[in-house]
Protein backbone atom coordinates (compact mmCIF):
# COMPACT_ATOMS: atom_id res chain seq x y z
CA UNK A 1 0.00 0.00 0.00
CA UNK A 2 1.26 3.35 -0.71
CA UNK A 3 0.47 6.57 0.47
CA UNK A 4 -0.66 9.36 -1.65
CA UNK A 5 0.72 13.00 -0.59
CA UNK A 6 -1.69 15.78 -0.32
CA UNK A 7 -2.37 17.27 -3.84
CA UNK A 8 -1.38 21.13 -2.46
CA UNK A 9 2.26 19.20 -1.48
CA UNK A 10 2.07 17.45 -4.65
CA UNK A 11 1.32 20.54 -7.21
CA UNK A 12 3.97 22.81 -4.88
CA UNK A 13 6.45 20.09 -5.34
CA UNK A 14 5.76 20.75 -9.22
CA UNK A 15 6.38 24.26 -9.18
CA UNK A 16 9.87 24.16 -8.46
CA UNK A 17 10.78 21.23 -10.04
CA UNK A 18 13.59 22.41 -12.11
CA UNK A 19 13.20 21.43 -15.51
CA UNK A 20 9.86 22.38 -15.54
CA UNK A 21 10.20 25.96 -14.66
CA UNK A 22 13.05 25.27 -17.62
CA UNK A 23 10.34 24.28 -19.91
CA UNK A 24 8.44 26.95 -19.34
CA UNK A 25 11.12 29.76 -18.94
CA UNK A 26 12.27 28.22 -22.67
CA UNK A 27 8.33 28.85 -23.66
CA UNK A 28 8.44 32.13 -22.84
CA UNK A 29 12.23 32.58 -24.71
CA UNK A 30 10.84 30.97 -27.95
CA UNK A 31 7.20 33.64 -28.11
CA UNK A 32 7.48 34.88 -31.29
CA UNK A 33 10.07 33.06 -32.54
CA UNK A 34 9.35 29.87 -34.73
CA UNK A 35 8.65 27.14 -32.16
CA UNK A 36 8.75 24.27 -34.71
CA UNK A 37 12.63 23.41 -34.21
CA UNK A 38 15.59 24.13 -32.09
CA UNK A 39 18.39 25.61 -34.17
CA UNK A 40 22.08 25.34 -33.51
CA UNK A 41 22.58 29.01 -33.15
CA UNK A 42 18.77 28.99 -31.21
CA UNK A 43 20.22 26.85 -28.91
CA UNK A 44 23.14 28.37 -28.16
CA UNK A 45 21.79 31.43 -27.36
CA UNK A 46 19.24 30.21 -25.83
CA UNK A 47 21.23 28.34 -23.07
CA UNK A 48 23.12 31.13 -22.51
CA UNK A 49 20.21 33.13 -21.89
CA UNK A 50 18.47 30.90 -19.84
CA UNK A 51 21.56 29.92 -18.16
CA UNK A 52 21.43 25.79 -19.06
CA UNK A 53 23.53 23.21 -20.07
CA UNK A 54 22.75 21.73 -23.67
CA UNK A 55 21.60 18.76 -21.76
CA UNK A 56 18.89 20.52 -19.72
CA UNK A 57 18.35 22.63 -22.55
CA UNK A 58 17.51 19.53 -24.95
CA UNK A 59 15.54 18.33 -21.65
CA UNK A 60 13.94 21.07 -21.60
CA UNK A 61 12.73 22.00 -25.01
CA UNK A 62 11.30 18.16 -25.15
CA UNK A 63 9.15 18.87 -22.41
CA UNK A 64 8.14 22.08 -23.61
CA UNK A 65 7.01 20.60 -27.24
CA UNK A 66 5.87 16.91 -25.77
CA UNK A 67 3.40 18.93 -22.77
CA UNK A 68 2.13 21.43 -25.93
CA UNK A 69 3.96 24.38 -23.52
CA UNK A 70 5.29 26.18 -26.68
CA UNK A 71 3.13 28.70 -28.98
CA UNK A 72 1.06 29.33 -26.09
CA UNK A 73 3.57 31.57 -23.70
CA UNK A 74 2.70 34.75 -25.55
CA UNK A 75 -1.14 33.95 -24.34
CA UNK A 76 -0.60 33.27 -20.94
CA UNK A 77 -1.73 29.91 -20.86
CA UNK A 78 -0.17 26.75 -20.80
CA UNK A 79 3.38 27.84 -20.04
CA UNK A 80 2.28 29.84 -16.92
CA UNK A 81 0.19 27.47 -15.38
CA UNK A 82 3.42 26.98 -13.14
CA UNK A 83 2.93 30.44 -11.21
CA UNK A 84 -1.08 30.76 -11.75
CA UNK A 85 -2.56 27.37 -12.15
CA UNK A 86 -4.45 25.92 -9.54
CA UNK A 87 -3.02 22.36 -8.08
CA UNK A 88 -4.80 20.00 -10.77
CA UNK A 89 -3.63 22.28 -13.47
CA UNK A 90 -0.04 21.74 -12.16
CA UNK A 91 -0.12 18.57 -11.36
CA UNK A 92 -1.73 17.93 -15.06
CA UNK A 93 0.74 19.65 -16.57
CA UNK A 94 3.32 18.12 -14.65
CA UNK A 95 2.19 14.76 -15.38
CA UNK A 96 2.47 15.33 -19.39
CA UNK A 97 6.13 16.61 -18.67
CA UNK A 98 6.54 13.24 -17.21
CA UNK A 99 4.72 11.29 -20.05
CA UNK A 100 7.55 12.71 -22.13
CA UNK A 101 10.61 12.43 -20.33
CA UNK A 102 9.62 8.38 -19.86
CA UNK A 103 9.41 8.32 -23.32
CA UNK A 104 12.24 10.14 -24.10
CA UNK A 105 14.81 8.18 -21.60
CA UNK A 106 13.04 4.78 -21.89
CA UNK A 107 12.90 4.55 -17.87
CA UNK A 108 9.46 3.41 -18.06
CA UNK A 109 10.26 0.39 -16.25
CA UNK A 110 12.92 1.92 -14.13
CA UNK A 111 10.23 3.86 -12.34
CA UNK A 112 7.73 1.44 -12.14
CA UNK A 113 10.60 -0.89 -10.61
CA UNK A 114 11.26 2.06 -8.16
CA UNK A 115 6.91 2.24 -7.01
CA UNK A 116 7.28 -1.55 -7.11
CA UNK A 117 10.20 -1.39 -4.32
CA UNK A 118 8.86 1.12 -2.03
CA UNK A 119 12.21 2.32 -1.30
CA UNK A 120 15.59 3.91 -2.30
CA UNK A 121 17.84 0.92 -4.31
CA UNK A 122 21.45 1.04 -5.06
CA UNK A 123 22.00 3.03 -8.36
CA UNK A 124 24.71 -0.59 -9.19
CA UNK A 125 21.82 -2.28 -8.29
CA UNK A 126 18.79 -1.03 -10.79
CA UNK A 127 19.06 -4.18 -12.89
CA UNK A 128 18.21 -6.39 -9.76
CA UNK A 129 15.14 -3.84 -9.41
CA UNK A 130 13.92 -4.17 -12.53
CA UNK A 131 14.43 -8.26 -12.07
CA UNK A 132 12.59 -8.31 -8.94
CA UNK A 133 9.75 -6.40 -10.90
CA UNK A 134 9.17 -9.30 -14.03
CA UNK A 135 9.45 -12.10 -11.15
CA UNK A 136 6.36 -9.87 -9.61
CA UNK A 137 4.65 -10.04 -13.08
CA UNK A 138 4.39 -6.66 -14.05
CA UNK A 139 3.23 -5.79 -18.04
CA UNK A 140 5.88 -6.90 -19.97
CA UNK A 141 5.76 -3.58 -21.59
CA UNK A 142 6.58 -1.72 -17.84
CA UNK A 143 10.18 -3.89 -18.11
CA UNK A 144 12.13 -4.03 -21.20
CA UNK A 145 13.28 -7.52 -21.60
CA UNK A 146 16.89 -6.76 -23.07
CA UNK A 147 17.21 -4.44 -19.63
CA UNK A 148 16.13 -7.86 -17.37
CA UNK A 149 18.41 -10.16 -19.89
CA UNK A 150 20.99 -8.02 -19.05
CA UNK A 151 21.01 -8.03 -15.17
CA UNK A 152 20.87 -11.66 -15.45
CA UNK A 153 23.70 -12.36 -18.13
CA UNK A 154 25.99 -8.90 -16.78
CA UNK A 155 26.25 -8.26 -20.50
CA UNK A 156 25.73 -5.48 -22.90
CA UNK A 157 24.33 -3.12 -19.75
CA UNK A 158 23.39 0.44 -20.72
CA UNK A 159 26.57 2.59 -20.92
CA UNK A 160 26.46 3.96 -17.17
CA UNK A 161 27.14 7.78 -18.01
CA UNK A 162 23.36 7.69 -20.26
CA UNK A 163 22.17 5.76 -17.02
CA UNK A 164 23.54 8.69 -14.81
CA UNK A 165 22.05 11.33 -17.52
CA UNK A 166 18.44 9.99 -17.56
CA UNK A 167 18.93 10.04 -14.15
CA UNK A 168 19.66 13.06 -13.69
CA UNK A 169 16.83 14.25 -15.91
CA UNK A 170 14.22 12.56 -13.47
CA UNK A 171 15.32 14.23 -10.38
CA UNK A 172 15.51 17.60 -12.47
CA UNK A 173 11.59 17.04 -12.82
CA UNK A 174 11.36 15.91 -9.27
CA UNK A 175 10.39 12.29 -10.08
CA UNK A 176 13.11 10.94 -8.23
CA UNK A 177 15.60 11.86 -5.63
CA UNK A 178 19.13 10.67 -5.57
CA UNK A 179 20.91 10.12 -2.47
CA UNK A 180 23.63 7.94 -1.18
CA UNK A 181 24.17 5.41 1.33
CA UNK A 182 27.09 6.32 3.36
CA UNK A 183 27.68 3.40 5.29
CA UNK A 184 28.01 1.01 2.12
CA UNK A 185 29.26 4.31 0.39
CA UNK A 186 26.98 3.90 -2.84
CA UNK A 187 25.13 6.18 -4.65
CA UNK A 188 20.80 5.42 -4.18
CA UNK A 189 17.51 6.33 -5.97
CA UNK A 190 14.09 6.46 -5.00
CA UNK A 191 10.82 7.70 -6.20
CA UNK A 192 9.95 11.06 -4.76
CA UNK A 193 6.31 11.73 -3.38
CA UNK A 194 5.44 13.73 -6.97
CA UNK A 195 7.28 10.61 -8.33
CA UNK A 196 5.34 8.26 -6.17
CA UNK A 197 1.88 10.18 -7.29
CA UNK A 198 2.85 10.45 -11.22
CA UNK A 199 3.96 6.54 -11.00
CA UNK A 200 0.31 5.62 -9.44
CA UNK A 201 -1.70 7.79 -11.71
CA UNK A 202 0.02 5.91 -14.94
CA UNK A 203 -0.59 2.35 -13.43
CA UNK A 204 -4.03 2.81 -12.47
CA UNK A 205 -4.52 4.44 -15.98
CA UNK A 206 -3.46 0.64 -17.25
CA UNK A 207 -5.58 -0.90 -15.29
CA UNK A 208 -3.33 -1.67 -12.21
CA UNK A 209 -5.53 -2.48 -8.94
CA UNK A 210 -3.19 -0.53 -6.22
CA UNK A 211 -4.74 0.15 -2.93
CA UNK A 212 -3.83 3.54 -1.44
CA UNK A 213 -3.67 4.40 2.47
CA UNK A 214 -6.87 6.40 2.82
CA UNK A 215 -8.69 5.23 0.52
CA UNK A 216 -11.51 4.17 2.29
CA UNK A 217 -12.43 7.82 3.79
CA UNK A 218 -15.54 7.76 2.26
CA UNK A 219 -16.86 4.01 2.52
CA UNK A 220 -19.36 3.10 5.22
CA UNK A 221 -18.40 1.48 8.18
CA UNK A 222 -18.85 -1.93 7.13
CA UNK A 223 -16.84 -1.35 4.29
CA UNK A 224 -13.51 -0.03 6.51
CA UNK A 225 -13.92 -2.39 8.97
CA UNK A 226 -13.95 -5.47 6.99
CA UNK A 227 -10.66 -4.23 4.93
CA UNK A 228 -8.98 -3.32 8.14
CA UNK A 229 -7.88 -7.53 8.54
CA UNK A 230 -6.31 -7.62 5.63
CA UNK A 231 -3.62 -4.16 6.89
CA UNK A 232 -0.77 -4.13 9.19
CA UNK A 233 -0.85 -1.87 12.44
CA UNK A 234 0.29 1.60 10.27
CA UNK A 235 -1.50 1.01 7.35
CA UNK A 236 -4.84 0.21 9.62
CA UNK A 237 -4.33 3.09 11.57
CA UNK A 238 -3.92 5.45 8.54
CA UNK A 239 -7.23 4.13 7.19
CA UNK A 240 -8.86 4.53 10.41
CA UNK A 241 -7.54 8.40 10.64
CA UNK A 242 -8.40 9.32 7.04
CA UNK A 243 -12.03 7.92 8.07
CA UNK A 244 -12.66 9.79 10.84
CA UNK A 245 -11.54 12.94 9.40
CA UNK A 246 -14.17 12.72 6.73
CA UNK A 247 -16.98 12.24 9.90
CA UNK A 248 -18.19 14.21 12.62
CA UNK A 249 -17.73 11.97 16.32
CA UNK A 250 -21.26 11.23 16.64
CA UNK A 251 -21.66 10.46 12.74
CA UNK A 252 -18.68 8.26 13.04
CA UNK A 253 -19.85 6.58 16.48
CA UNK A 254 -23.32 6.14 14.71
CA UNK A 255 -21.99 4.09 11.48
CA UNK A 256 -19.90 2.05 13.46
CA UNK A 257 -22.93 0.82 15.87
CA UNK A 258 -24.89 0.19 12.83
CA UNK A 259 -21.95 -2.20 11.08
CA UNK A 260 -21.46 -3.84 14.43
CA UNK A 261 -25.30 -3.92 14.53
CA UNK A 262 -25.07 -6.34 11.57
CA UNK A 263 -21.53 -7.41 11.30
CA UNK A 264 -19.78 -10.86 12.38
CA UNK A 265 -18.04 -11.15 15.50
CA UNK A 266 -14.75 -9.93 14.33
CA UNK A 267 -16.33 -6.64 12.98
CA UNK A 268 -18.47 -5.83 16.06
CA UNK A 269 -15.01 -6.28 17.54
CA UNK A 270 -13.29 -4.13 15.20
CA UNK A 271 -16.34 -1.20 15.75
CA UNK A 272 -15.65 -1.07 19.08
CA UNK A 273 -11.78 -0.92 18.72
CA UNK A 274 -12.25 1.81 16.15
CA UNK A 275 -14.49 3.58 18.85
CA UNK A 276 -11.48 3.89 21.46
CA UNK A 277 -10.60 7.02 18.90
CA UNK A 278 -13.37 8.49 18.62
CA UNK A 279 -13.59 8.79 22.76
CA UNK A 280 -16.18 10.11 24.93
CA UNK A 281 -17.65 11.85 22.37
CA UNK A 282 -18.54 8.17 21.11
CA UNK A 283 -20.84 7.83 24.61
CA UNK A 284 -24.37 8.54 24.00
CA UNK A 285 -23.85 6.19 20.71
CA UNK A 286 -22.60 3.13 22.41
CA UNK A 287 -25.07 4.31 25.28
CA UNK A 288 -28.21 3.37 23.02
CA UNK A 289 -26.59 0.14 21.87
CA UNK A 290 -27.28 -1.04 25.52
CA UNK A 291 -30.74 -1.36 23.91
CA UNK A 292 -29.46 -3.66 21.46
CA UNK A 293 -29.24 -7.82 22.78
CA UNK A 294 -26.55 -8.43 20.70
CA UNK A 295 -24.52 -4.87 21.42
CA UNK A 296 -25.29 -4.96 24.96
CA UNK A 297 -22.32 -7.10 26.36
CA UNK A 298 -19.95 -4.86 24.08
CA UNK A 299 -21.17 -2.10 24.89
CA UNK A 300 -21.25 -2.35 28.58
CA UNK A 301 -17.61 -3.46 28.79
CA UNK A 302 -16.80 -0.03 26.30
CA UNK A 303 -18.93 1.93 28.56
CA UNK A 304 -17.11 1.04 31.60
CA UNK A 305 -13.33 0.97 30.21
CA UNK A 306 -14.26 5.02 29.57
CA UNK A 307 -15.35 5.70 33.42
CA UNK A 308 -19.08 5.35 32.23
CA UNK A 309 -21.79 2.90 34.32
CA UNK A 310 -23.15 0.15 33.16
CA UNK A 311 -24.75 -3.52 33.83
CA UNK A 312 -22.53 -6.28 32.61
CA UNK A 313 -24.49 -9.61 34.12
CA UNK A 314 -22.80 -13.01 34.07
CA UNK A 315 -24.87 -14.25 30.86
CA UNK A 316 -23.44 -10.78 29.18
CA UNK A 317 -19.97 -12.08 30.37
CA UNK A 318 -20.22 -15.54 28.79
CA UNK A 319 -21.99 -14.45 25.63
CA UNK A 320 -19.37 -11.96 24.94
CA UNK A 321 -16.54 -13.88 25.58
CA UNK A 322 -17.78 -16.67 22.86
CA UNK A 323 -18.41 -13.55 20.44
CA UNK A 324 -14.57 -12.53 20.88
CA UNK A 325 -13.67 -15.90 20.75
CA UNK A 326 -15.23 -16.33 17.74
CA UNK A 327 -14.35 -13.17 16.18
CA UNK A 328 -10.45 -13.84 16.72
CA UNK A 329 -11.33 -17.48 15.13
CA UNK A 330 -12.38 -15.65 12.11
CA UNK A 331 -8.78 -14.24 11.42
CA UNK A 332 -6.22 -16.43 13.95
CA UNK A 333 -5.55 -20.19 14.28
CA UNK A 334 -7.41 -21.89 16.89
CA UNK A 335 -4.51 -22.95 18.85
CA UNK A 336 -3.19 -19.22 19.13
CA UNK A 337 -6.90 -18.10 19.81
CA UNK A 338 -7.39 -20.27 22.58
CA UNK A 339 -3.91 -19.41 24.41
CA UNK A 340 -5.01 -15.85 24.49
CA UNK A 341 -8.75 -15.86 25.14
CA UNK A 342 -9.93 -17.36 28.78
CA UNK A 343 -9.83 -15.21 31.50
CA UNK A 344 -6.62 -15.54 33.94
CA UNK A 345 -8.19 -18.03 36.16
CA UNK A 346 -6.98 -21.33 37.93
CA UNK A 347 -7.15 -24.47 36.42
CA UNK A 348 -10.44 -25.26 37.69
CA UNK A 349 -12.14 -22.14 37.59
CA UNK A 350 -11.19 -21.92 33.70
CA UNK A 351 -13.04 -25.68 33.64
CA UNK A 352 -15.64 -24.63 35.69
CA UNK A 353 -16.21 -21.37 33.19
CA UNK A 354 -15.72 -23.59 29.81
CA UNK A 355 -18.50 -26.43 31.05
CA UNK A 356 -21.24 -23.62 32.01
CA UNK A 357 -20.89 -22.34 28.39
CA UNK A 358 -22.99 -24.59 26.51
CA UNK A 359 -26.06 -22.84 27.83
CA UNK A 360 -24.87 -19.55 25.40
CA UNK A 361 -26.66 -18.63 22.51
CA UNK A 362 -24.66 -17.81 19.96
CA UNK A 363 -23.78 -19.13 16.74
CA UNK A 364 -19.86 -19.62 16.76
CA UNK A 365 -20.37 -21.83 20.04
CA UNK A 366 -19.55 -24.65 18.86
CA UNK A 367 -16.68 -23.83 16.81
CA UNK A 368 -15.21 -22.01 19.54
CA UNK A 369 -15.86 -24.75 22.05
CA UNK A 370 -14.14 -27.52 19.58
CA UNK A 371 -11.15 -25.17 19.11
CA UNK A 372 -10.87 -25.47 23.36
CA UNK A 373 -11.64 -28.82 23.26
CA UNK A 374 -8.46 -29.96 20.69
CA UNK A 375 -6.06 -26.84 21.70
CA UNK A 376 -6.10 -25.87 25.51
CA UNK A 377 -3.09 -26.83 27.04
CA UNK A 378 -5.20 -28.23 30.51
CA UNK A 379 -6.53 -31.42 29.91
CA UNK A 380 -9.63 -30.71 32.49
CA UNK A 381 -10.38 -27.23 30.63
CA UNK A 382 -10.00 -29.27 27.20
CA UNK A 383 -12.45 -31.71 28.38
CA UNK A 384 -14.78 -29.65 29.79
CA UNK A 385 -15.12 -28.00 26.37
CA UNK A 386 -15.23 -31.42 24.86
CA UNK A 387 -18.00 -32.07 27.43
CA UNK A 388 -20.23 -28.94 26.50
CA UNK A 389 -19.70 -28.87 22.94
CA UNK A 390 -21.83 -32.33 23.19
CA UNK A 391 -24.59 -30.57 25.43
CA UNK A 392 -24.39 -27.47 22.87
CA UNK A 393 -24.71 -29.66 19.93
CA UNK A 394 -27.49 -31.53 21.59
CA UNK A 395 -29.52 -28.39 22.61
CA UNK A 396 -29.37 -27.11 19.25
CA UNK A 397 -30.72 -28.66 16.39
CA UNK A 398 -30.99 -25.67 14.02
CA UNK A 399 -28.39 -22.87 14.20
CA UNK A 400 -29.52 -19.30 12.37
CA UNK A 401 -26.47 -17.45 10.95
CA UNK A 402 -27.40 -14.27 13.05
CA UNK A 403 -25.87 -14.14 16.42
CA UNK A 404 -28.64 -14.44 19.13
CA UNK A 405 -28.80 -12.19 21.89
CA UNK A 406 -27.75 -13.81 25.60
CA UNK A 407 -30.52 -15.10 27.12
CA UNK A 408 -30.69 -14.99 30.87
CA UNK A 409 -31.02 -18.13 32.90
CA UNK A 410 -33.13 -19.01 35.63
Amino acid sequence: MVRLAPRDELAAAARVAPLLRAARDLARWAAGRDGAALTAAAAASAAEELDLTQEELKAAWQVAAGARMLGWAGSGKQADILSAGDPEAVLGLWDEALGVILRTTELDGLVTALYTVGGPVRIDALFEAYEAARQQGLPGDLVPQQLADDAETDRDRPDIVTLSAALETLADLGVVDLGSDEEAGVLTVALSRLGTWGVHERLRARGWQLPVAGQLAQDRAAVLLAALADYDAEEGEAEIAAWLAERGPGEAAAELMDAARGGSPGLRGAAFAVLDRVGDEAIPAVREALTDPVLRPHAAVWLRDHGDQADLGRDDQEWLLVDLGAGLLEEAQPADVVAELLPDLPSGGQAKLVAGLWQVSHPGLIGLLTALGEHHHDPAVAKAARKAAFKARSRAAVRTEAPSPPVSRP
